[in-house]
């Protein structure tokens, strides 16, 4: 479906001379603008974050007496048990202040729940550690939610919570010391530190009062705060921009073992590490462990000092990934035919995808949600059914706010929770057919057609002629993107190419020329190979990122594309006679030939019947056959299948379809 753009509006004469005073060019001023930043001193430190303090740990509410705590159990010789959760965030948190406090003379161990026993703290596992000798306990991204079973043990273990997440309506008043930046009554400035951040800054403090060490100066473990940050989806302003910014940096020269023999897996070693790679390629497979065995073989990575064993358990994570990938691979194939059935019985009018399946792995249905959402921009949930009970996994687009649309029919769930765009919940098995019913009667009643359009945020309609060297260096300051932070977009409507070829072992890439009134601009397109023969015929619209392409010590501005459709042309969307004249041809080429290449399609169809239409209008009726289950396309082997149906289809029942009739 193609992307409805918005584009940003800007007050030209506040972006011109917000870059004077801010000494950068106006295209870097109008970004900054619009992401809220309007004040120099906000922008520098925006754009420089290494350069700005560190927040005091000691305003976060707790940290004084947990400190304090923490300090009587190292001198007094006890043994501390840092309790974390099972996720990269936890783990990462867990190596953190557990590195720390062995630093500092503690003896320390370590639990991670496995999935089975669920998210935060409980009493059995309380209990065994308690018996195990520890008396004082710290969590580490949970426990925010757990008065119930800290006051079950608060007898016999002292604990400390440090977390990150909203506190739950009961309070935790029976542990030592809280530490959240969330508290109500917290008045710390950086509200969306994660689990690993909170850790850190809890380091920082007991250094500086056991060690002497300015917490301004801390930056030990600094790279794993990182990982976690651009991990658990916080976003990337404020304090964590400079844990992240540095802990990049740091990550190429760690003396983690660990995480350097993780990196080295993940074939990036001797590479600038980008938030992008730790996103999907190390998180990924921390994550993996965690979903498919136990967090605790991730953790143990994390702290192991012994080279062999780090080299041993980061291949072990690696093949876990692998593992996942499969598994993931293959439910993202069951659940897309369960799609095409769900498609044939709304007749193609489809709102939500509610898909279930027997025993499939609750780690990875919320993977799977994520797949399924990208491919059909439709509210979704994953469900594994286990005998009686399932568990489903929920993510949504923008228009929909999961946890409300969860509130209007949460009665009929056994547990759930979430934010807007994605929840989870567990739900008798019974009541599923009451789910789908429910969940999909309410999308319709609250969402309209355009509300199911992917979005497009353009900062700039700009052609890549007029694009400066001082431009293309200026975005990297922009750099870590990710939640809060996402990259810059930079657009343009009907732009003509020229010297297109494909690229890449399996020419699935596609680099061109932009041509331009000043200057032709080199191009290169990821994923868009099968655009080589037709796109130096007709006009595209395009959406890109500048960057520095250097050769033979010369500079140059080169984009990056990352958005490539055919241009619209007016009068061009197909009516019924041309979607006839379409589905008649594929017909014809299916006797011949079941291998689809849109681009080679359009050709041989405009070849074939002298109708000489433009792309636009084959990728538009290519679009509204797929939504109505007319036509399935294998992308991957780019083969394609007409499905045979017993009763015609309305055309009003694509979503596309109506939304063109709309505009035409």
């Amino acid at each position: 479906m193609r992307k409805k753009w918005i584009i940003k509006e800007d007050d030209n004469e506040f972006v011109k001379n917000f870059s004077e005073e801010l000494g950068v060019t106006e295209l870097t001023a109008k970004i900054l603008v619009h992401r809220g930043i309007t004040e120099v001193e906000e922008a520098k430190i925006f754009l420089n974050p290494e350069d700005a303090p560190f927040y005091d740990p000691f305003k976060m509410l707790g940290m004084d007496d947990a400190v304090e705590r923490i300090i009587v159990a190292i001198e007094g010789e006890e043994k501390i048990c840092v309790y974390g959760d099972y996720d990269v965030d936890g783990m990462s948190a867990s190596a953190i202040l557990t590195r720390a406090l062995r630093k500092l003379g503690a003896e320390v161990e370590n639990y991670i729940p496995a999935r089975s026993e669920g998210y935060g703290l409980n009493i059995p596992a309380l209990e065994k550690i308690s018996a195990r000798g520890s008396t004082l306990l710290i969590t580490v991204d949970c426990g925010i939610s757990n008065e119930k079973e800290i006051s079950a043990v608060a007898d016999k273990l002292d604990i400390i919570v440090t977390d990150h997440h909203l506190p739950a309506p009961e309070k935790v008043t029976s542990a030592i010391a809280v530490i959240d930046p969330n508290q109500f009554e917290c008045d710390y400035p950086e509200k969306n530190l994660c689990g690993a951040g909170v850790a850190f800054k809890l380091s920082q403090a007991l250094f500086q009062e056991m060690r002497g060490q300015n917490f301004q100066t801390y930056t030990t473990d600094i790279e794993l705060a990182a990982l976690a940050t651009v991990a658990d989806l916080v976003p990337l302003t404020g304090e964590n921009r400079k844990i992240v910014r540095l802990g990049l940096k740091e990550m190429l020269r760690t003396k983690n073992l660990g995480l350097k023999s993780l990196i080295e897996v993940a074939d990036l070693a001797d590479k600038k590490i980008s938030a992008g790679h730790i996103a999907f390629q190390l998180a990924p497979r921390l994550n993996s462990i965690g979903r498919l065995e136990s967090a605790t073989e991730g953790l143990k990575l994390l702290l192991t000092e012994d080279k062999n064993q780090a080299k041993v358990l980061s291949a072990k994570l690696n093949e876990t990934n692998q593992l996942r990938k499969d598994i993931e691979a293959e439910m993202l194939a069951e659940a897309e035919e369960k799609v095409s059935k769900l498609r044939e019985e709304r007749e193609g009018n489809l709102f939500s995808l509610v898909i279930d399946g027997e025993n499939w792995n609750g780690g990875v249905i919320g993977l799977t949600a994520s797949k399924l959402v990208e491919r059909y921009n439709l509210p979704t949930i994953i469900l594994s059914i286990v005998g009686e009970d399932a568990r489903g996994s929920c993510r949504s687009i923008p228009a929909l706010h999961m946890k409300t649309a969860l509130d209007s029919m949460g009665e009929i769930f056994e547990q759930y929770g979430g934010h807007s765009q994605a929840a989870g919940f567990s739900i008798k098995t019974k009541k599923i057919p009451e789910l789908k019913k429910r969940f999909d009667d309410y999308i319709r009643r609250h969402l309209r057609d355009e509300d199911f359009l992917p979005l497009l945020f353009v900062d700039a309609l700009i052609e890549p002629s007029r694009l400066t060297l001082d431009d293309a260096k200026e975005f990297e300051k922009f750099e870590p993107y990710g939640l809060g932070n996402p990259r810059p977009v930079l657009a343009c409507k009907n732009i003509r190419v020229a010297q297109a070829k494909k690229i890449g072992r399996d020419l699935n890439h596609l680099k061109f020329l932009i041509q331009g009134e000043e200057k032709n601009i080199r191009a290169v397109a990821w994923d868009r190979g099968n655009f080589s023969t037709l796109i130096e015929k007709e006009s595209v619209d395009l959406a890109y990122e500048p960057e520095i392409n250097e050769w033979q010590e010369t500079f140059s501005v080169q984009c990056l594309i990352n958005y490539l459709e055919p241009a619209e042309v007016e009068g061009g969307f197909p009516d019924r006679e041309k979607l006839a004249d379409v589905y008649k041809f594929l017909k014809v080429l299916q006797s011949k030939s079941n291998e689809f290449e849109i681009c080679d399609f359009t050709e041989k169809f405009n070849s074939a019947t002298g109708k000489n239409f433009p792309l636009y209008t084959i990728f538009s009726a290519i679009e509204i056959f797929q939504e109505l289950g007319f036509l399935k396309i294998n992308s991957e082997e780019k083969i394609f299948e007409l499905p045979t149906f017993g009763k015609k289809l309305n055309l009003k029942n694509s979503r596309t379809f109506r939304l063109g009739q709309q505009g035409e």
